[in-house]
This record gives structure tokens, C-alpha cells and sequence, in this order.
């Protein structure tokens, strides 16, 4: 065996990075069977065995590692030799789009570890709210984006699970009144109904008393004080405190990150992909509560809140 085919390798780093032959299948915009029967063929030729098919996630064998560094070279290379003979301009933007409260912890790595490295391209970033997000990659009108799952995400489509936190300025106690004033995002925020939700099984009286579609909105509200928001461990300003069950809080799910990528397969945007998997991906650490999240999303929004307001 000589020759690689670019289909196949393409398969192999797609299961290799999704980690499902069903993720891969979707990425690539082909059925299941196709990229199963596009690996398999590829271990037969090999004689050697290249992922072990595990009951939830299938993970690359020494030989499979090894092989899949390679074919990510050459997708370089060759995505890099296509762009070279185009008759046009190499379009060096590639269209990123994440909530905004991910801009200050995910925004500082790209600009001082991708940027430096990648001095040919620009990001062009969006923020918005996840759901506008899918759409913009529906419609083509991104290459790349951060948004949180949503029920028709496959089971381990997450690369990242983001803890949320309760927190509020540095000189209020909002978590002492009867009845909790919250600042939460707008109606287009999927992680909103679930914190609702939260207190009411906790029978935690609360109103909602300010909603904002940006993050600095929620800021200023915070910072008079008398509310209480919940916002993503690493999207809490400094010096605000962060709270908890010791403060008669309940605990929150994390928050679980898909990243979706577009089927353009242009360089810029794999190569901004594999930035983001290699820095933030993160496996579900212990103690992190993530049940919940998906299961029931049906019933998302909560039909009262103990405060009856």
C-alpha cells in the first residue's frame, strides 16, 4: 500500500477528534456506515487495528495516533497547495462566534497563543446567544462556533464542560434577602430556564429584576450590589465574590460546550478548530454535576417560582 485516499484520512481524523463514528459522519456530511466502512477498509489494508470501539466514545490505538498525526499533516499540505494554485486571493478571515460571556477567558487565548502563531489570519467574531449561532452556521454565515449543547447534539459531541457559578459584587450580600434578585441574559439564554429551575426545586424564593442580551449589561447590574447572577467560572470579573450551598445556594449543573465547525473544510477554519479542541477541551472532571442538562429539556421552562412574582 502506497497511496492514501483523502476521503479516508479525512474519516480518520474526523472519529479521531469526535471521538463517534456518528459525530465524524455528521461533520463530514456522510451516513455512519460510510465512514465506519471507510476505517474499517483501512485497518484491513493496514493489518493493524487503528481505534478501539469502546461503549461511549472510541479512542485511537498507538498505530492510530501515529497515523492520524500524519494525515493531519498532509491535510495541511494539501489544503495549503489548493489555496496556493487558486486563482484568487487567499481568504485569510475565518468567522468565529461564541456568547459573550466566553470572549474574556477564550478571547485572551486566541489573541496571545493563536494570533501569534497564525499571523496570516484574522478572526471576524460574532457574539450572540447559542441558538442565533446555529442558525448563522446553518446559513453559512460562520465558519466556526462555541455554543452549548442542545438535544439533538449526540451524546459526546461536548469538548468542554464549563462550571457556573452564582456570583455578585464585592460589597453585597443579594443571597441574604427573602426573595432573590437575579440579573440573567435575555429569553434567548438555553442556560436560563435550567437556573430557574434549580431554585425551584430548591424552593428558593426569586424574581427576575434585570435581563441584558451582553454580558456588560449583567456587569452593572451586578455591581450595584443588590443582585445575584450566574455567569461561567471564568467569565466572574475580579474581586466579585462567588457563591454557593454554604451560602444557601444551590448547586449548579456545568455548563457542556459543543464545538461546531463548518463542512467548508477551509484551512482557516481547521486550523482555528484545532486550536480551540487542544486548548479548552477538557474531560468531565469529578464532582462536576452535568445530569440534567439535556435530559428533560422539554420541560425547561418552569411554570412558577416560589416567590409568586
Amino acid at each position: 500500500m502506497r497511496h492514501f485516499d483523502s476521503d479516508t484520512l479525512a474519516a480518520l481524523v474526523a472519529v479521531a477528534d469526535f471521538g463517534s463514528f456518528t459525530a465524524a459522519a455528521e461533520h463530514l456530511g456522510k451516513t455512519q456506515a460510510a465512514v465506519s466502512m471507510a476505517v474499517a477498509r483501512l485497518e484491513e489494508r493496514l493489518g493493524k487495528k487503528l481505534f478501539e470501539r469502546g461503549h461511549r466514545r472510541v479512542t485511537a490505538t498507538v498505530t492510530g495516533e501515529c497515523l492520524i498525526g500524519y494525515a493531519r499533516q498532509i491535510q495541511t499540505i494539501e489544503a495549503e497547495a489548493l489555496e496556493a494554485v487558486a486563482d484568487r486571493v487567499t481568504e485569510s478571515r475565518v468567522r468565529l462566534g461564541m456568547p459573550d460571556d466566553f470572549v474574556g477567558s477564550i478571547g485572551e487565548a486566541l489573541l496571545h497563543r493563536f494570533s501569534p502563531q497564525n499571523r496570516a489570519l484574522y478572526i471576524d467574531l460574532t457574539c450572540d446567544f447559542s441558538r442565533k449561532l446555529r442558525l448563522m452556521m446553518n446559513n453559512g454565515e460562520l465558519d466556526v462556533a462555541i455554543v452549548t449543547q442542545a438535544p439533538e447534539d449526540p451524546p459526546d459531541s461536548v469538548f468542554r464542560y464549563e462550571r457556573q457559578v452564582w456570583c455578585t459584587g464585592p460589597n453585597g450580600h443579594p443571597e441574604d434577602e427573602e426573595v432573590l434578585r437575579l440579573a440573567m441574559f435575555s429569553d434567548d439564554c438555553s442556560a436560563r430556564p435550567r437556573v430557574f429551575a434549580t431554585l425551584d426545586r430548591a424552593e428558593r424564593p426569586w424574581r427576575l429584576a434585570h435581563t441584558s442580551s451582553h454580558v456588560s449589561g449583567i456587569h452593572l447590574a451586578v455591581a450595584s450590589g443588590s443582585m445575584l447572577t450566574v455567569l461561567p467560572e471564568s467569565a466572574v470579573p475580579a474581586g466579585w465574590r462567588c457563591l454557593g450551598e454554604a451560602d444557601g445556594l444551590p448547586a449548579l449543573p456545568a455548563l457542556p460546550l459543543v464545538l461546531l465547525v463548518s463542512r467548508s473544510e477551509r484551512l482557516a477554519a481547521r486550523q482555528l478548530a484545532a486550536f480551540l479542541r487542544r486548548e479548552f477541551a477538557r474531560a468531565r472532571e469529578p464532582g462536576v454535576e452535568t445530569v440534567g442538562w439535556i435530559e428533560g429539556a422539554e420541560r425547561d421552562t418552569p411554570a412558577r417560582n416560589k416567590a409568586g412574582l
